[in-house]
């Protein structure tokens, strides 16, 4: 029979941290913990403002290197850890030839939305694209930025390790 356990958000929780929103099942007799988004995730906010443009280096990025910085956050949409990273991924090259036409903000809309999806954070279609075309490098730190404190603060996989000299008495 397995376990459930609910994780929420809880109002004193400081900036910065995206809430735990995961349910947690554990199998008996298997050990395998897998975590599935909560029912209420759709209740989110941005938890990186559109107008902060902290920090600096990936400020710096968005204006003189945008197809980098997109590359890198499309990298960590798929891998958060980006083991996998490469500075010249197919993204960063899709996004440097559309950006020479000019359309490169459909794309950073595209990233935005997938973002918005992935974490149940509160918008629309209309919104992303605003955001988008207006000040496509808000967008992109946004993006960057909201991935990294989402995925810092995620689940906890790793099960508990008894300390040594600590032992099982079985009561029969």
């Amino acid at each position: 029979m397995a376990q459930y356990q609910e994780y929420q958000q809880h109002p004193g929780q400081g900036q910065g941290q995206a809430p735990a929103l995961y349910h947690q099942q554990q199998q008996q007799g298997h050990g395998q913990v897998v975590y599935h988004q909560g029912t209420n995730v759709s209740q989110q906010d941005w938890q990186h403002s559109f107008f902060d443009c902290c920090p600096f280096s990936t400020c710096c990025m968005s204006c003189c290197l945008p197809s980098r910085l997109f590359g890198r956050t499309a990298a960590r949409l798929r891998d958060p850890t980006l083991q996998s990273y490469a500075r010249c991924n197919s993204d960063c090259m899709s996004f440097c030839a559309i950006n020479c036409i000019g359309c490169g903000w459909i794309l950073v809309m595209n990233k935005r939305s997938e973002i918005r999806q992935r974490f149940g954070i509160q918008g629309s279609g209309g919104g992303d694209c605003a955001a988008a075309c207006c000040c496509p490098c808000c967008a992109m730190i946004q993006n960057e930025e909201e991935l990294k404190i989402r995925n810092a603060t995620g689940p906890i996989t790793q099960e508990y390790q008894s300390q040594q000299g600590m032992t099982q008495h079985h009561g029969r």
